[in-house]
């Protein structure tokens, strides 16, 4: 999709968007019950000054070009993803912070305390609004609605998953698509462009700024919630205590755990593709090639290495997320290397840390020239292939040791999936007060409950009895995700059964049409609609996900609150077969595009000819 033919999002279309609570709202929790907010908060965003951030003409580089021109369907993104509010107050609680620690120093807030957060008329008065209204209007509202961006749907939905410090892709998932095979290279490059894409938006200096902004605001509302929790600790002679401080220690380890992990998938994966290219350019011997012209196949690794070298330096440099200006931050003072090459801007960092690679593989280059000469070794008679190989090590080696200058000890950590760990936390803590324990997605077959295969709407309803009586005194043993229930109907009975569904999908990668499922919102209501219809067209409150995405992808944007069902629409919906196959790239939507067509054009033929037949 050309930038000329984007939708504008207008100052009525903005007005029109409607936000949900539900982004943000753990189900079953002590913050559950305090997550009321008041009526229309979350309904048409209206701008006070000016519009939002537009992110649709930006200015891109060759990995995220293709990334930027797709953005068909505009959304509205709050930057600070709001179900980051509703963790950190889990931290204050006793939870752990997004890398998995607690420092044995960080005491866990007194309910009376935490009960200052939502506040009351008795503490702020009649007229006063709750700390946490405060925090949650800075996020992006109708009432706050300045700081927002408009960025496709396709940047904004990996955004908010990475954001969550969730992979876009698991290894397995990487294979079970086939993006390790050297026939699908352009798919898997797409796939590590996205994440670039992502981080080249969040450092626009216009969405920094606003990042930032809202990080201060909130900063500051809780700073005025210390005079109020500090007033009354000074009463019994207690310790005083700096929610606003913990505010800057818990962001700090939530942006560093999220860039440490969408950086560590980019090159790793980088490394991975770039294996077997250098080692056929190595064994490749082409037969009467004269001086240094490079034939078909040269060509090809050469720019395979070149892509790949191109996206790993963007990779460092760009998926990081500077935190200058926010409030209670200070900057560690180790860093190696020039100053401009850990500038907060973007443009900045990018052009000193590729001098600097050009620079360090020159001096590498020539280095080992002079080891060679010291040690008495005549010059060496390399063919091209050689050539080009030792040429790609010497710039690797040197973006290698550029890259532990800039980016530091985090390359030497690896962090676990804070979703993972906080649900692990959270059943230990039922384990240990004998509370149930099983917890999982409900999935809907057969007739042993009375139910049709193809009622959705039956399976809803005893889905919301089910949930309803778990709050009772006879609760059933049971810890169900709220937001979404599986069902086998016959068409994904039949997706398991044959391969029928797949027997024309030749341009789909074979992990994308394999057997699914169906996911349902038990709380849609068709009579309503979606609140967001423009960000999620057509969407009826269900669809259709594969198998091997339930518990590894689905299941982790359900528990960390990342997205909803409706959220996740717009990446099924153009699959042939409207199924989730996760994130979506620009080249996936062409060829299912082309598929669609195709299927079309072969209808339209055989219906012209059944017509001519019949006169």
């Amino acid at each position: 999709m050309r930038p000329s033919m984007i939708r504008p999002l207008t100052r009525a279309r903005l007005a029109s968007r409607k936000f949900s609570p539900a982004a943000f709202t753990p189900a079953r929790s002590l913050f559950h019950k305090t997550a009321v907010l008041r009526d229309g908060l979350w309904t048409s965003p209206k701008r006070k000054s000016n519009e939002p951030y537009h992110h649709l003409e930006a200015v891109k580089s060759p990995i995220s070009a293709a990334h930027i021109e797709a953005q068909d369907l505009v959304v509205v993104d709050r930057i600070l993803e709001p179900q980051t509010v509703a963790n950190f107050v889990g931290f204050l609680m006793g939870n752990p912070l997004p890398d998995g620690t607690r420092p044995s120093s960080i005491a866990t807030l007194p309910l009376e305390e935490f009960a200052l957060i939502q506040g009351s008329e008795q503490v702020l008065g009649a007229d006063s609004m709750s700390f946490f209204h405060r925090v949650m209007l800075y996020v992006g509202s109708n009432e706050d609605g300045s700081r927002l961006c408009d960025v496709g749907k396709n940047i904004q939905s990996l955004k908010s998953r990475l954001w969550s410090g969730i992979t876009p892709l698991s290894d397995q998932r990487w294979k079970e698509k086939g993006l390790h095979l050297p026939e699908n290279f352009d798919q898997a490059c797409q796939n590590l462009g996205a994440v670039v894409s992502v981080f080249e938006y969040l450092n626009v200096p216009e969405v920094q700024n606003n990042l930032r902004e809202t990080f201060n605001l909130i900063y500051d509302t809780w700073s005025d919630l210390d005079v109020v929790i500090n007033q009354r600790r000074a009463q019994t002679s207690a310790e005083p205590l700096s929610v606003a401080d913990l505010w800057t220690l818990y962001m700090s380890v939530h942006l560093e755990v999220m860039t440490q992990r969408a950086h560590k998938w980019v090159t790793q994966h980088v490394d991975t593709l770039r294996a077997p290219f250098m080692q056929e350019l190595l064994a490749y011997q082409p037969q009467g090639q004269e001086g240094y012209k490079l034939d078909t196949k040269q060509w090809q690794l050469a720019d395979a290495l070149h892509v790949l070298l191109e996206t790993s330096v963007q990779a460092d440099h760009t998926i990081m997320i500077p935190m200058e200006g926010y409030k209670g931050y200070e900057a560690p003072d180790n860093k190696v290397g020039p100053p401009e090459m850990h500038s907060a801007k973007h443009e900045e960092r990018r052009a000193a840390y590729s001098q600097r690679v050009k620079d360090l593989s020159h001096k590498i280059l020539m280095d080992r020239f002079f080891e060679r000469v010291a040690k008495g070794e005549k010059p060496r008679q390399l063919t091209v292939s050689k050539e080009i190989y030792e040429f790609a090590t010497e710039q690797v080696d040197a973006q290698r040791e550029i890259r532990r200058e800039l980016r530091g000890s985090s390359l030497d950590s690896t962090v676990q999936e804070p979703w993972i760990t906080s649900k692990w936390d959270k059943l230990k803590y039922l384990e240990n007060n004998d509370l149930p324990k099983d917890s999982g997605l409900a999935i809907y077959h057969g007739k042993e409950l009375g139910l049709a295969q193809d009622d959705i709407e039956a399976a809803k309803q005893h889905f919301n009895e089910v949930l309803s009586d778990s709050k009772g005194p006879d609760a059933p043993p049971l810890d169900l995700q709220p937001k979404a229930i599986l069902a086998i109907d016959s068409a994904s009975f039949a997706s398991y059964m044959s391969n029928s569904h797949d027997a024309t999908r030749s341009s789909v990668l074979p992990g994308d049409s394999t057997g699914f499922v169906v996911a349902i919102d038990p709380e849609f209501d068709p009579e309503i609609g979606f609140d967001r219809p423009d960000e999620s067209p057509d969407y009826k409150g269900q669809m259709r996900v594969l198998g091997s995405l339930v518990w590894g992808d689905l299941y982790a944007i359900l528990e960390s609150q990342s997205a909803g069902l409706g959220e996740l629409w717009p990446l099924a919906m153009h699959h042939p077969d409207q199924i989730y196959v996760g994130p979506v790239i620009p080249i996936q939507r062409f060829h299912w595009q082309a598929q669609k067509d195709g299927q079309w054009k072969v209808i339209s033929e055989a219906m012209n000819y059944l017509g001519k037949s019949l006169k």
